[in-house]
């Protein structure tokens, strides 16, 4: 079986991904194992604009130059692009296997981690 990971667990601001502080529980950090680990780095990394972590450019995706943008035929088509990119690079995920769905509010995006049968369902909603 492959390991999803462990990392501690972050309070996310849901509108613009900033991190607002850690999750303690019974006077420890929290932590996160297995998929809900692997949902917040694939969150974390489309939030965080390339070249935003100094020590690492490749880390990141191009989403957050979309938001405001207003939506036509080759944005929508260069959006797929920018999520999908991220997923590619995680080893975590069967290649190639991600359903994305764009909706009014952001978009939906199930993945398949190597652990599972069946699809993990991964959403973020992006600001207009």
């Amino acid at each position: 079986m492959i390991d999803l990971g462990r990392d501690i667990k972050l309070v996310v601001d849901k509108d613009d991904g900033r991190i607002l502080g850690v999750i303690v529980e019974e006077g420890d950090i929290a932590l996160l194992e297995g998929e809900e680990c692997l949902k917040q780095d694939l969150l974390s990394e489309l939030w965080t604009q390339y070249y935003d972590w100094a020590l690492e450019f490749t880390v990141g995706s191009r989403l957050p130059e979309f938001v405001n943008m207003p939506m036509s035929g080759i944005v929508v088509a260069d959006l797929y692009n920018a999520i999908r990119e991220p997923l590619e690079r995680e080893d975590r995920l069967v290649e190639g296997r991600y359903n994305i769905t764009l909706t009014g509010a952001g978009f939906t995006c199930k993945v398949l981690p190597k652990s599972r049968l069946r699809p993990k369902e991964i959403s973020l909603t992006i600001k207009k």
